[in-house]
């Protein structure tokens, strides 16, 4: 194209002097998680679930298993994000029903120095064979942790064999069986000092502070700081009562349907839709999902929800404190 088209094409553009906003990062994330880059067959780096880091000049994107990372492109001081809300007056919402209705679990109270957690889920990887078609497999995994007052950690890690995707992903990963997860039982030891998530105080304000971060990303983040807590923590009444008005308070957060988790149990459903930020983005792209009994209003499950429904890809099975390490 040589310069004179260039310039009249311009020059006929009606947008041309609109500015071009940085785009909502949950939406970003969204779309990458259904793409995969760089076309090699070196293992990519393991990441944490969610990362989202505002420093690249580009967006790029890395899938491993259910792991995707999106690295956005800065653009000066980062729009507020939808408000947390007041408390509205008239009829509860579904969310503060839920906190009114909240009763004591039964290992609430319950003391002991290790807090033990097992959770199930589903995990797997992606990769771009030679001939440009793509290799898949999933497993299930089971994780149980006993955390220590000072950090330390005993892990247990159950995998499945995986399961692939067709005949063809069978051959790729056992002639590349480097790719594989370990298969079987793995116990691991961290040491004293081993970072985690700190519990907030019992007030949904701190609680919005803790776990609505960053606040650009809409209200799907308020349900991805609440996932990763209860991932990592356990929460008694007064914590989980504290939880639930503070999504109670949160804008945008959607509550209400019932269904079933994995194991059998019956929770609402609440939900922060994705691409729903300062700069929302134009379509249908979803949203995050956590799984709440209405009896205790523990978080049962976490997943992603769609048209199509509600996909769990974390069931939170046991949350309590324990004498023993490694045990049950």
């Amino acid at each position: 194209m040589n310069e004179q088209i260039m310039n009249l094409l311009t020059a006929a553009d009606p947008a041309r002097d609109v500015p071009v906003a940085p785009g909502d990062v949950e939406a970003l994330l969204h779309r990458a998680s259904h793409d995969v880059t760089g076309y090699d067959l070196r293992p990519p780096v393991r990441r944490r679930r969610f990362l989202v880091a505002a420093v690249a000049a580009a967006a790029v994107v890395a899938v491993t298993g259910t792991t995707a990372a999106v690295l956005v492109r800065g653009g000066g001081q980062p729009p507020a994000g939808p408000p947390v809300v007041p408390a509205p007056s008239g009829t509860p919402s579904c969310l503060d029903r839920l906190a009114d209705s909240a009763m004591t679990a039964m290992r609430d109270g319950v003391g002991g120095p290790y807090e033990y957690l097992r959770t199930a889920g589903t995990s797997g990887r992606t990769v771009q064979m030679p001939n440009g078609n793509f290799a898949r497999f999933t497993y299930q995994v089971e994780t149980r942790t006993w955390t220590a007052e000072d950090g330390s950690v005993h892990r247990r890690t159950i995998n499945q064999p995986p399961e692939y995707a067709d005949a063809a992903s069978r051959t790729f990963f056992r002639n590349n069986p480097s790719w594989l997860p370990h298969t079987g039982t793995r116990e691991e030891d961290l040491p004293a000092g081993t970072p985690r998530k700190q519990v907030p105080a019992a007030d949904p304000a701190a609680m919005a502070e803790a776990l609505y971060q960053p606040r650009e990303n809409g209200p799907s983040q308020a349900i991805t700081g609440v996932e990763e807590l209860v991932g990592q923590r356990i929460l008694d009444r007064e914590h989980r009562i504290a939880v639930l008005r503070f999504l109670a308070r949160t804008d945008g957060i959607l509550c209400g349907t019932e269904a079933t988790d994995p194991s059998g149990r019956v929770g609402v459903v609440v939900t922060g839709p994705e691409g729903a930020g300062p700069r929302p983005s134009p379509g249908e792209h979803g949203g995050r999902s956590i799984l709440v009994s209405p009896n205790t209003g523990v978080v049962l499950a976490a997943g992603y929800t769609d048209a199509t429904g509600t996909t769990w890809h974390t069931v939170f099975l046991d949350q309590y404190f324990t004498s023993v390490a490694g045990a049950p």
